[in-house]
C-alpha cells in the first residue's frame, strides 16, 4: 500500500467518524435545543465583543487623558518661563 493509499484511507475514516457523531449528535437533540445553543452562543459571543470594546475604549481615554496633561504642563511650563524672562527683563531694565 502507498503513503497517499494510507493517508486516504486514514482520512475516509476520519471523516466517517465525523459524520458519525454528528448523525448521533443531531439525532440525540431537537429544533429547540439547537435553538437554545445558538441563542446562548451569541449571548456569549456579544458579551465578548463588548467587553473587548470597551476595555479599548477604556485605554483610549486614558491615553487621551495622559497626552492632555502633558500638554497642559508644558503650557504651564512655557508660561512660567516667560514670566520669569519678563521679570528678568524688568530687573535689567532697572
Amino acid at each position: 500500500m502507498s503513503i497517499t493509499t494510507d493517508l486516504s484511507a486514514k482520512l475516509t475514516s476520519l471523516l466517517s467518524y465525523i459524520a458519525s457523531f454528528f448523525t448521533a449528535a443531531g439525532s440525540y437533540v431537537n429544533d429547540m435545543d439547537i435553538g437554545v445553543l445558538v441563542g446562548v452562543l451569541c449571548a456569549v459571543f456579544t458579551a465578548f465583543i463588548n467587553w473587548f470594546y470597551q476595555t479599548r475604549k477604556r485605554q483610549g481615554e486614558k491615553h487621551i487623558q495622559t497626552l492632555q496633561a502633558q500638554l497642559l504642563a508644558k503650557q504651564l511650563q512655557h508660561i512660567e518661563q516667560e514670566r520669569c524672562s519678563h521679570v528678568l527683563d524688568d530687573i535689567h531694565k532697572d
